[in-house]
């Protein structure tokens, strides 16, 4: 892992740290992840994936997060390493494992996140999934299923 001192490293990892206890059995209070997004943070998904889009606020994500959950039925991220550029940006590399929801096909894939922040708080981000198209046979579905904005 290089470097990783920078104010939004530890935004972001207070952010998967939410997350995690969200997604955990006894989880279930988001607003323990709306506490690390700002009140004007974007979520930009690639358009051509069924939960894609702009999805922005809190209200927002907690929208993209339900969308994304009709998708996937389990979802790995291994090996993540963390680039800070400033104090204000950091991106993210890793490989993403996960299991449809809908065909219980298995698919993999490259993931860089660019993220930016706000008072300590994430305002932006932007996940580059290395080939979209590779994904959307595992998924079948279409976005208007999934997609409740």
């Amino acid at each position: 892992m290089s470097n990783t001192t920078n104010a939004a490293f530890e935004t972001l990892m207070r952010f998967y740290e939410a997350e995690t206890i969200y997604l955990s059995p006894s989880g279930g209070d988001f607003g323990i992840i709306a506490e690390t997004l700002d009140a004007e943070c974007v979520l930009h998904q690639p358009g051509s994936l069924p939960y894609g889009g702009e999805w922005r606020g809190p209200d927002g994500f907690k929208g993209w997060m339900e969308a994304f959950g009709r998708q996937w039925s389990s979802l790995e991220v291994k090996n993540p390493q963390f680039y800070p550029s400033g104090e204000d940006v950091i991106f993210s590399r890793s490989h993403v494992y996960a299991v449809s929801r809908p065909t219980g096909r298995k698919v993999d894939w490259p993931l860089l996140q660019f993220f930016r922040v706000r008072n300590n708080r994430i305002l932006e981000l932007r996940p580059f999934h290395w080939d979209t198209a590779a994904m959307l046979p595992a998924m079948r579905a279409t976005r208007e299923d999934t997609h409740a904005q």
